[in-house]
């Protein structure tokens, strides 16, 4: 009896090395495809309208670092927030006699429109990210990628309404911990958004009046203003701010940059951020961050810089046969608050987006993966998975 069990655990004990072999036999193959496959690049254009801000920065840096791994030639071509501009750069690309095979766009003031259509009279492959359709119009006369431009092949979104939501809900909860109200009772909120016309500042926006009613009698907004994403936009519009409301007990800054502006100009005045006044942002700008540290910022919600990273995994992905749409994908965001800022820092302060592999996010280099997953933890993992043990 004892010899048969021996018997029957040695033949399990082979037919798992086979199969262990096969997989590793397997994996060695399909690698090798992927190299002889790699050896003409993917040809990509992000048309980024943000010129040298901070945010495009940062996306970009990350994205760099994702088409270096995927083996794509990324070009960037800036119109400075020039939508119009933006649209030119749009039928110069696609009348190259050698036209990318992808262009990335954003929808700043609602000019992707335009851009889908240029590219897809054009036969183009173009995927929209970072900022959506706001307009209902819009949304009706240009549908969902493939419907009615079929060359417009994919979009990737953050989920803007919910980084409104988590700042608002995080500064009103704060207020409440610090006793934070005027002399009424209520706590007073001031917003300064972004660009108009822009998907990212009206989704924010939608988030926050979403958490204020979750506080009925005891929350109210007092004004909206507009910025234009800029630190020094955020300065002229503070000034009028606090001579309207010199008691506000909450600056809701649409960005970090927006957020850092109004700030210095309340320190400026004697206010005390943090303490008699709180201020929240969105981005996870390493100034603002710093803030964060310093327990001035309560809050700066972000990561959705990581999705240009994710747009050239899934362009990846897709130009080697395995398709996307079914696998859809929307960022959420992180707030970075006084509970998580010091890990953070310690594992991204150094923004050295090299230490992460991107083909471990790719279903064409990682067959075994079923799907994305492109979430802060798995970047995290796979990072701390490479360092040695």
């Amino acid at each position: 009896m004892t010899k048969r069990i021996t018997t029957i655990i040695c033949i399990l004990c082979f037919l798992s090395v086979q199969l262990l072999s096969a997989r590793s036999v397997t994996a060695q193959r399909h690698e090798n495809q992927m190299n002889s496959r790699s050896d003409k690049p993917i040809r990509a254009v992000l048309l980024n309208p943000g010129g040298s801000h901070w945010f495009w920065k940062m996306t970009i840096d990350f994205m760099q670092a994702a088409a270096a791994d995927l083996n794509i030639e990324l070009e960037v071509v800036t119109s400075d927030y020039n939508h119009l501009l933006t649209i030119e750069q749009a039928k110069e690309i696609v009348a190259r006699a050698n036209p990318p095979d992808y262009i990335i766009t954003g929808n700043e003031k609602s000019n992707a429109g335009e851009i889908i259509r240029i590219a897809d009279e054009a036969g183009v492959k173009i995927f929209l990210f970072s900022n959506g359709f706001v307009d209902p119009k819009d949304k009706q006369e240009y549908g969902n990628p493939r419907e009615k431009f079929p060359f417009w092949i994919g979009e990737l979104i953050p989920n803007n309404y919910s980084a409104g939501y988590t700042m608002g809900k995080m500064l009103i909860d704060e207020a409440l911990h610090k006793n934070l109200r005027a002399v009424d009772g209520k706590i007073n909120i001031v917003a300064i958004a972004g660009a108009y016309l822009t998907h990212a500042s009206e989704e924010r926006l939608r988030g926050l009046n979403d958490a204020m009613a979750e506080y009925p009698d005891t929350v109210q907004l007092l004004q909206v203003f507009h910025g234009d994403w800029t630190y020094d936009k955020a300065v002229q519009l503070s000034q009028g701010v606090f001579r309207r409301y010199p008691k506000v007990q909450i600056l809701w800054g649409a960005n970090d940059t927006t957020a850092l502006g109004a700030m210095d100009v309340a320190a400026s005045l004697g206010m005390r951020p943090g303490q008699n006044i709180l201020f929240g942002g969105c981005g996870w700008y390493e100034p603002a961050l710093q803030k964060v540290e310093e327990g001035k910022l309560t809050t700066s919600v972000g990561g959705h810089f990581m999705e240009g990273g994710w747009v050239m995994v899934m362009l990846n992905d897709y130009h080697h046969g395995i398709d996307f749409i079914d696998d859809p994908w929307k960022t959420s965001m992180f707030s970075i608050d006084a509970t998580n800022v010091g890990k953070y820092l310690q594992i991204f302060g150094k923004q050295d987006w090299r230490q992460i592999d991107f083909r471990k996010f790719s279903k064409a280099y990682t067959p075994a993966l079923k799907r994305y997953d492109f979430s802060l933890e798995a970047v995290i993992q796979q990072i701390e998975s490479q360092k040695p043990q």
